[in-house]
């Protein structure tokens, strides 16, 4: 069984990431907007898809520096359909140990 965690916590690997590849001054500013829309528009596509199946997409920055996958599922929950990350790869490194579960709240 896979724990599950905020996608706050989805936000800050991306930020680490961002923040690595562009450093701490840079990364920080490039973050505040690439972090929200990134993960903004993987919540519409999670929405969009069909419960169960396992759904991704690809983002580039325009300068090409990082490449991210996410990957997630819909799945039935008691209230309804929850969204979970399952997979995050940057530049091919995971960057998840477990499934997230995405949160409205956390956008």
């Amino acid at each position: 069984m896979k724990v599950v965690m905020s996608d706050n916590s989805i936000g800050q690997c991306i930020q680490n990431e961002i923040d690595r590849i562009y450093g701490i001054e840079y990364g920080k500013k490039t973050g505040k907007v690439l972090v929200p829309a990134f993960l903004g528009d993987f919540r519409k596509v999670l929405e969009n898809s069909i419960a169960g199946d396992v759904v991704s997409e690809e983002y580039m920055t325009e300068d090409k520096k990082m490449h991210l996958i996410l990957k997630g599922q819909k799945r039935l929950g008691a209230k309804g359909y929850v969204p979970f990350i399952v997979s995050c790869i940057c530049n091919d490194r995971e960057l998840l140990s477990s499934e997230v579960l995405f949160l409205e709240e956390m956008l």
